[in-house]
């Protein structure tokens, strides 16, 4: 599995989607920081959100979209690359569920 876009963002930059392919269908993810909105969240650092949608293979739009989840608002994740994998790890689970 490789993500086919891999750049991190930044609060200030646009959010990216990256890609991966699991069980003849494309996961997309996209990570966003979040503004601390749950204070009884301790932690340091930002908090980090995902969004994932999954596509059949070879198609990435959102009219082919066959699943959708985002993250849980009660819990945040530390950095970005934990909020994308935990996203990937999320659209794995979506396709095993259909």
């Amino acid at each position: 599995m490789e993500n086919t876009l891999r750049q991190h963002a930044t609060p200030d930059e646009p959010a990216q989607w990256k890609t991966q392919e699991y069980h003849g269908r494309q996961i997309h993810v996209c990570t966003a920081p979040r503004t601390v909105d749950n204070e009884e969240l301790a932690g340091h650092g930002q908090q980090w959100t995902f969004k994932v949608r999954v596509t059949g293979n070879g198609e990435g739009t959102p009219e082919d979209e066959c699943a959708r989840a985002e993250s849980d608002r009660e819990i945040f994740y530390s950095t970005q690359s934990i909020a994308e994998d935990l996203g990937f790890v999320r659209g794995r689970e979506l396709i095993e569920g259909m």
